[in-house]
């Protein structure tokens, strides 16, 4: 049987179970009987598309819906366990059916995902991301491609250069403590017997539960609003602040699953749509703006009110936006070069997203992987405590081995970008570094990408590569970087040989920032407190749904996103 016959049978047979009409004393068999009817007629279509595809020789699952394809199976799952299965069925490059018989090709072959990332004129960021970070964001770097992207990446990078992020670890420590302020009232109220997670006098001094993603986004919020636009939210404070509390609003919202919201991504024209989440992005769209623009005039006018000359030397505000204007305003720039007042307006939304989201995320799994692993915890309490500085220089901090090891691993197991999707602008022919076997029996080292297709950058399971990091990269164990055989591959990464911040001209701006300011903040807060597992010894799960990979407890996905966390002060010596 031709393997376009196999698909014609399974698209058939999916079709029936999906659309099937009710029972005859249901009033609406007719209807279901006609739709079921058009739709079988329609979906006939689907693998006389594929049979013109030309990765059509390409393996891979067969679709468990005909209007959702495998998409529901990967969204719906933990992230990791789709792609991990599909991958050891039908090898490291494969293809599967998306939303309404749309295609995605998927792969952990280093040279195809390199080659990828770096020919961004041929891959670009998927339509229905970049709709949603130009209503989220305006027209920043996360909202752009091409030679928009390249002229505000070269406004950018010296904003994030490595002296520039140094300069800002003073305000990583004054956030830092006061994220340790917090958690210290409510841990001292609970051993006070004011609340906590016991019920009885046996249990005073057990500490505080609490949701420690909450506080970490607040501490991450407060950081990105001084060092990104010298603006605060007071997020730990609790105060309401529109900007802040919309922007929070919205993020939480994203990580919930939705229906429509997948048609939106595939379809970005259905943004049009008034829902809920569309205007309340809008909403905070719009008070971004509103903020940025005062912040920019004012900026404008300290320049002018300093005489400042905008030249290489010039003295101004350390905050990104600051930095960004003086880049922006410097005389050696052309006019065609420059960033409009829209697109600077755009860097605030953008710096939200990217300086809060990645570096929350990654601070709440962190303090999961703490309590799962006492003795990680331990060796890690004992390096920071034998600082004598409370607030060590940034070098001094980066030079911790053990906390270094720790955070590399952090981000290598728990990315918070657990993939990322580019689709293909043109047709492209995308090499392999290993070859896969086709339908027809016969090897194929390269695939031509059709225009519109979807490609999968998997980062999860790309840093979780058994190729890479030996039998046990499915462990969390930072002390694997003691070995000089690991990684067994070079990965196309911008750092530490991970592909968490991507690599290629889309790579993540901010990823030294990102990494000084986890350290920061797990400095602090291990000196201070103590993690421990919850009593009800929450299962956390991974979805991969969301912008970023948050935390939800399983059987509590309704509550939303959470990372529960029974906090104790450390015992005094």
């Amino acid at each position: 049987m031709s393997p376009l016959w196999e698909d014609v049978q399974h698209t058939l047979s999916t079709a029936w179970e999906d659309f099937k009409p009710p029972t005859l004393s249901n009033p609406w068999t007719a209807v279901g009987l006609v739709v079921g009817t058009i739709v079988c007629a329609l979906v006939v279509m689907y693998p006389l598309r594929a049979a013109r595809l030309p990765f059509r020789n390409l393996s891979g699952p067969a679709p468990s819906s005909v209007v959702f394809g495998s998409l529901a199976d990967q969204v719906t799952g933990p992230v990791g366990g789709v792609y991990k299965a599909w991958a050891a069925k039908y090898g490291p490059t494969l293809r599967f059916r998306a939303l309404l018989g749309s295609w995605r090709v998927v792969s952990t072959d280093l040279t195809a995902i390199g080659y990828v990332l770096n020919h961004t004129e041929e891959f670009h960021r998927e339509s229905g991301f970049n709709a949603t970070m130009l209503l989220l964001c305006g027209k920043g770097v996360l909202a752009v491609e091409d030679a928009a992207h390249k002229r505000q990446r070269k406004i950018l990078s010296p904003a994030f250069s490595l002296t520039n992020v140094k300069a800002m670890i003073p305000v990583f420590w004054n956030k830092a403590y006061d994220l340790a302020d917090a958690l210290g009232k409510i841990v001292d109220d609970a051993d006070a017997g004011k609340g906590g997670p016991r019920g009885t006098p046996e249990g005073a001094r057990s500490g505080a539960l609490v949701d420690l993603l909450d506080f970490t986004i607040r501490a991450a919020l407060d950081v990105i609003g001084i060092v990104g636009f010298n603006y605060q939210f007071n997020a730990q404070k609790g105060l309401p602040n529109p900007l802040g509390d919309g922007f929070m609003d919205v993020m939480n919202s994203l990580s919930q699953i939705s229906l429509f919201r997948l048609f939106q991504h595939s379809y970005p024209a259905l943004f049009a749509i008034p829902t809920n989440n569309t205007k309340a992005m809008k909403r905070t769209l719009v008070e971004q703006n509103r903020i940025g623009k005062e912040i920019v005039a004012a900026r404008k006018k300290e320049f002018e009110r300093e005489d400042v000359k905008l030249g290489k030397g010039a003295e101004v505000g350390k905050d990104t936006l600051s930095l960004l204007l003086k880049y922006n305003m410097a005389p050696d720039l052309k006019p065609s070069e420059k960033l409009t007042d829209e697109e600077v307006l755009g860097q605030i939304g953008s710096l939200m997203l990217a300086g809060n989201e990645t570096s929350a995320t990654a601070m709440s799994w962190a303090a999961m992987h703490l309590y799962q692993n006492p003795d990680i915890q331990a060796r890690l309490r004992e390096e920071v405590d034998g600082v004598f500085d409370d607030r060590p220089e940034a070098d001094d901090l980066m030079a911790l081995p053990y906390l270094d090891k720790f955070v590399r691993e952090l981000l290598r197991f728990d990315p918070p970008l657990p993939e990322v999707v580019r689709e293909c602008a043109k047709d492209a022919v995308v090499p392999l570094s290993t070859p896969v076997m086709g339908r027809d029996g016969k090897l194929m080292d390269s695939i031509v990408v059709s225009k519109g297709t979807e490609f999968v950058v998997p980062i999860n399971e790309i840093n979780r590569s058994k190729e890479v990091w030996g039998p046990d990269a499915d462990v969390f164990n930072p002390d694997r970087y003691d070995d000089a055989t690991y990684p067994r591959a070079n990965v196309p990464g911008v750092w530490g040989n991970l592909i968490t911040f991507i690599g290629g001209p889309h790579n993540c701006l901010g990823w030294r920032f990102a990494i000084l300011e986890i350290k920061t903040v797990l400095f602090v807060l291990l000196r201070s407190y103590e993690f421990v597992q919850p009593p009800a010894k929450p299962t956390m799960v991974r979805h991969g749904h969301a912008i970023v990979m948050r935390p939800h407890v399983a059987g509590e996905e309704d509550k939303g996103i959470q990372m529960p966390v029974l906090v104790r002060r450390v015992p005094k010596v």
